[in-house]
């Protein structure tokens, strides 16, 4: 089909548009909505306990076997496990980007059940849980007793039992826990009752082994040709505490019945006392919810936010259910802003292009260009599968300028043709399009190879550029749709010649008639009216965008609105006065007047060209090499994290005092809304007595001072105020920015000891290295919980003794187990669910190593005292040990100095472990240091190298030429170079970022020179000489390429003056842009026809021009119009 076909019928092409918007509109409705796509790998966590075992044995018994058998799984990147004082054992298993999670965790699952021979029986009667940890936190909700009437217990149980069933339910929810315990039928036993009646912690549990049971005893009168048939029913497991303690014992044939409650006693508590939650001090309990993937996270969280009103409806008096974070808080809010921006956006590039086009009729069609190519991208985003998150959104937001762009060209080469004196619009359509058409289309290809190729890469990074890249290629594509179908069309209907000779008679008896009365109306207007003097209409016009950029339309400000809104009118009364666009045309001709000359004397000095190429990659060499690099910007998430690391050997009720401290100074804090602190537990190191976290949601966006109560500012103040806490080891974070990977927004490096020494030894080396690493001014802080100085008893057994008593050391160290480490020995059934029944010494039995003496066993018929046979020797442990990737390890967390980067302190950490580290020991990344590791330095060049390379091949197809698409590429390092100035201006890392704004740019600049060197070789293939042809071209190309350019350049100035959620992402992407696109298309303007020339007189040596109009015949009217002085001949 020919492209006149689409002009000669407007219908057809507006309802090829109208297909367009329609897909975008259906595909908008059912795309799924996150903050970023599924980025972190695939994670299995493999979890048990082993209850009563210190770090050590764990780490031997159960871990060990563990690592062994899921080492080696397939596509597995790395694993790291951790073994507790309390006898919990974790292992979390990473694996490369791309895995099925499914298949990973059968696959783990399957190599942890050949390792269950090898476990303790303890933990195989616990069970090893394998499964799939969902990397998108959706959020978190608390509940809490405001009145102080209910239990800990309760309020944990009262979210248990009755909400989180309810919100696994909810389509979209891959995990809900409580970050609580359940609850646990206690056992406490009493020493001394159990010594009186001789008896040993395993007595107990043979009772509960042989009364707490279900069974079947049958039926009557099966098969027995009865009229009747009976189920017999037996009462089974026990449900309260009163049953357990009336179970027997022992029963003597006297009628001597000992029962439960004579040696213990039975209450229905806790399965763990190792952590305590409180919400804005109040008793209460975290519930997180974790997101499957593929889900819509806005309707997820809508529909948990439902369940929840519900339950506050019932919820006992008291109970209050509140949303302490979820992703809608960041999302929604940076959705506002892009939504914003993408507004402004428009109506800068609007104000351009009509002062460019200079009639709304022209104006109008590339505006109507952007709404088709951008709702249409949503139903291909649907196909391909993405998801609407902050990638695609900005990737929206950037298109705004590159959609227009072709549209721009259509218009402006019909313009053109008008010019030259065409009376039918229709006519001057069908010719533009067809002298374009190969230039969009090349022009097109370009901008598309240009994302189409990085979204093949893997890793995190890959993921960035895939979402965004086809996003920006979807766009491009309709776009180009849309400027050879519908722009045409629309110009061949809108467009009027600009010779009005040629109309018929009655035409111009109307215009005549018109024109008069439109003298009458502007004598009027002189007298009634006002008019602005062409500077003055540009000065209101620079404070109304400024004003747009600075966020004074948003009526937060009465005043400054008003003041804002006044100057946009009386700016927009400017614009459309004549005299704006005389003077703005006056100008405009002597900028081209002046440029032909520029052109012309950098032609003449090919050598400066050349020489500015070279210095420009050079100083984008030198900028890309010193930029402080980094994977992510950190935001302003309206969440803060907090860890408390008490002193070794901290007791419970001293770390939940430290911790009530702390809460209720950040409750002094004004921009603080809501505080959650879990005693017991750290979002670094685990579950311990000595540690605490807290989740602290601050007030939305809109209610604070984003300069002085912005998230960095509230952690800075926090800190402050926390210096007065003795003890202990208080720290506060920002969330990282992608989820999935660690819990911190700084770096993560794991220590690891190769050699297989001692505890102690490899201490000495991580003090070492960390104070090393805390003297290097990239540093803030880096630190570990890790310590090896927690007070601990060895236990050893006097063997011989044992032997001579008769017992065996395993009655010995079970009897202990019993009475101090805690035994799980059966379970019950309550409210629906079952629970297990935990047995233990009476806690005032416990609390000192003298209570020993009071613990008997039994040896034969008389009880003898335990510490017979058992020694305490005090010595030092560490609370946890760490492992990664089967090495003992010390996990080290820091976050880099104020003014650098994360690059900057990964670079400082490998200087320090070149220096610091002996022989044997070594380093590795983990979390999103690991990513960040991983892409290196050489990335951003490896990206560029293969953009261009792409670019540079279909160039050199196009123009049958390996020469003259150098023109074009050369071209490109100006606005590459443009991009880094800016971002080392504003202080912006070299990030993922950056690097897209970076990709894009390759092809807008690419763009700019095809352009020029395009129209440049038509001329040329007429019968022009070289140096005419590249002034020509450049005179010609020169209107669009400054339109298509401010453009994008004003329309992205509110992204990279960025304020609120996301603000650091918008504000990297917009100054990249803006940078690159203002210094790229100045020096390309001036450069690229000196190289074209150069490359055009190499490339004719080597094979020699063939002409198609060597009279000039074919393009007398364009030289008339473009060559206003004679042209030096070559």
């Amino acid at each position: 089909m020919k492209l006149a076909t689409f002009i000669n019928r407007p219908v057809l092409s507006t309802v090829i548009s109208i297909f367009i918007v329609l897909l975008g509109l259906l595909g908008l409705s059912s795309l799924p909505i996150e903050q970023y796509p599924n980025i972190a790998p695939p994670t299995i966590s493999v979890s048990t306990n082993y209850t009563g075992a210190n770090a050590q044995a764990v780490l031997n018994s159960v871990i060990a076997p563990l690592e062994e058998q899921i080492n080696g799984a397939e596509n597995m990147d790395y694993m790291y496990s951790t073994a507790s004082n309390n006898g919990s054992a974790q292992i979390q298993v990473y694996f490369k980007p791309g895995m099925d999670p499914d298949m990973a965790a059968v696959d783990v699952q399957n190599r942890v059940a050949k390792a269950a021979s090898q476990l303790p029986s303890e933990v195989n009667q616990v069970g090893v849980i394998t499964q799939k940890r969902q990397s998108s936190m959706l959020m978190v909700f608390d509940v809490f007793d405001e009145t102080g009437k209910y239990s800990e217990e309760f309020v944990e149980n009262y979210a248990a039992i009755n909400i989180i069933p309810v919100i696994k339910r909810v389509p979209g929810v891959g995990e809900a826990m409580v970050m609580g315990a359940d609850y646990s039928m206690r056992i406490w036993l009493k020493p001394a009752a159990m010594a009186q009646y001789g008896l040993m912690p395993g007595d107990v549990s043979a009772a509960l082994a042989e009364q707490n049971i279900e069974a079947a005893p049958g039926q009557f009168g099966e098969n027995g040709n009865q009229s009747f048939q009976y189920t017999m029913r037996y009462k089974g497991r026990l449900s309260d505490e009163k049953e357990f303690g009336d179970i027997i014992i022992r029963a003597t044939p006297d009628g001597e019945i000992l029962r439960l409650k004579d040696v213990a006693d039975i209450e229905l508590g806790r399965l763990s006392y190792g952590f305590h939650s409180t919400t804005n001090g109040h008793i209460g309990v975290a519930a997180m919810i974790m997101q499957s993937p593929g889900s819509n996270a806005t309707q997820v969280v809508n529909d948990i936010q439902k369940q929840l009103d519900e339950f506050q409806k019932e919820a006992p008096k008291g109970i209050v259910i509140e949303t302490a974070m979820d992703v809608n808080q960041f999302l929604f809010a940076s959705i506002h802003e892009v939504i914003k921006t993408l507004i402004e956006a428009f109506i800068l590039v609007f104000l351009v292009v009509f002062i460019f086009l200079q009639d709304f009729r022209s104006t109008l069609i590339p505006m109507i260009a952007i709404p088709v190519a951008l709702i249409g991208t949503f139903g291909l985003m649907y196909i391909f599968g993405f998801s609407l998150n902050l990638l695609t959104l900005s990737a929206l937001v950037l298109a705004i300028a590159i959609v227009v762009d072709d549209a721009i060209v259509v218009v402006e080469a019909v313009h053109a043709k008008l010019d030259q004196g065409y009376s039918s619009a229709k006519t001057a359509a069908i010719d533009a399009m067809n002298e374009i058409a190969s230039a969009l289309i090349s022009i097109t290809l370009v901008m598309m190879l240009v994302f189409i190729p990085v979204s093949f890469m893997g890793g995190t990074s890959g993921v960035f550029y895939r979402q965004f890249g086809l996003t920006m290629a979807m766009a491009i594509f309709l776009s180009a749709v849309n400027a050879l179908t519908l722009s045409p069309a629309l110009c061949a209907l809108f467009l009027k010649p600009h010779n009005g000779d040629a109309k018929p008679l009655g035409e111009r008896m109307k215009e005549a008639y018109s024109t008069t009365g439109q003298v009458l109306k502007q004598t009027y207007k002189k007298r009634l009216g006002f008019h602005f003097p062409a500077w003055l209409t540009s000065l209101f016009l620079l404070a109304a965008i400024t004003f747009l950029v600075l966020g004074w339309y948003t009526f937060e400000n009465v005043a400054l609105s008003c003041l804002a809104c006044a100057v946009a009118l009386l700016a927009l009364i400017g614009l459309f006065q004549r005299n704006f666009i005389d003077s703005f045309n006056k100008v405009f001709g002597k900028l081209t007047d002046i440029y032909k000359k520029a052109a012309t004397w950098f032609i003449n000095h090919k050598i400066i060209g050349f020489g500015t190429v070279g210095a420009s990659i050079a100083v984008l060499v030198w900028l890309m090499s010193t930029t402080a690099t980094a994977l992510v910007p950190n935001e302003d998430t309206g969440t803060i994290m907090g860890v408390v690391d008490m002193p070794p050997a901290t007791s419970m009720e001293r770390t939940k005092a430290i911790m009530d401290r702390v809460d209720s100074i950040c409750g002094t804090i004004p921009a603080i809304q809501m505080r959650n602190a879990i005693t017991g537990y750290s979002f670094i190191s685990g579950q311990g007595n000595t540690y605490g976290s807290f989740i602290i949601k601050l007030k939305p966006w809109e209610e604070r001072d984003l300069k002085t109560e912005n998230a960095q500012a509230i952690v800075a103040q926090l800190f402050q105020k926390v210096a007065q806490v003795p003890d202990g080891r208080i720290m506060f974070f920002q969330p990282p920015m992608i989820s999935g990977y660690s819990a911190t927004s700084g770096f993560e490096i794991r220590l690891q000891d190769k050699t297989g020494g001692s505890l102690d030894n490899f201490y000495k080396v991580y003090q070492q290295f960390i104070a090393a690493l805390n003297a290097r001014p990239e540093i803030a802080m880096a630190y570990s919980t890790f310590n090896p100085a927690f007070p601990q008893y060895m236990v050893e057994l006097d063997v011989a003794k044992i032997k001579q008593a008769g017992l065996t050391q395993n009655a010995v160290l079970q009897t202990l187990q019993g009475y101090y480490g805690g035994m799980y020995i059966s379970n019950f059934n309550k409210f629906g669910k079952l629970y297990r029944v935990m047995m233990q010494a009476d806690p005032e039995a416990r609390v000192s190593p003298e209570t020993l003496k009071s613990i008997k066993i039994r040896n034969g018929a008389t009880m003898a005292p335990i510490d017979n046979f058992v020694k305490l020797t005090r010595v030092y442990g560490p609370d946890l040990i760490n492992r990664f990737n089967m090495f003992t390890s010390i996990s080290v967390t820091g976050s880099p100095a104020q003014g650098f980067s994360s690059g900057d302190a990964i670079r400082a950490i490998e200087e320090t472990a070149a220096a610091t580290l002996p022989v044997g020991y070594g380093y590795d990344y983990s979390g999103l240091t690991r990513e960040e590791a991983k892409q290196g330095s050489s990335s951003t060049a490896y990206v560029f190298a293969l953009v261009l390379l792409f670019v540079y091949l279909l160039l050199s197809a196009q123009y049958e030429s390996y020469i003259i698409p150098w023109a074009v590429i050369l071209s490109v390092p100006f606005g590459l170079m443009g991009s880094f100035i800016f971002a080392r201006f504003m202080g912006i890392d070299n990030n993922i970022y950056l690097q897209i704004a970076l990709i894009m740019l390759i092809g807008l600049l690419a763009k700019n020179a095809i352009l020029i060197v395009e129209f440049a070789l038509e001329r040329r293939r007429a019968g022009v000489s070289v140096v005419k042809s590249a002034v020509l071209g450049a005179v010609a190309r020169l209107r669009p390429i400054l339109m298509t350019s401010l453009a994008m350049i004003i329309g992205l100035l509110p992204m990279m003056f960025a304020t609120g959620a996301g603000a650091n992402g918008y504000r990297a992407l917009g100054t990249g842009a803006i940078g690159g696109m203002l210094i790229g298309m100045i020096l390309q303007v001036l450069v690229v026809p000196a190289l074209y020339v150069a490359l055009q007189l190499l490339q004719e040596k080597i094979k020699p021009m063939t002409w198609n109009d060597k009279d000039n015949t074919g393009i007398s009217a364009e030289l008339a119009q473009y060559s206003r002085h004679n042209e030096p001949e070559h």
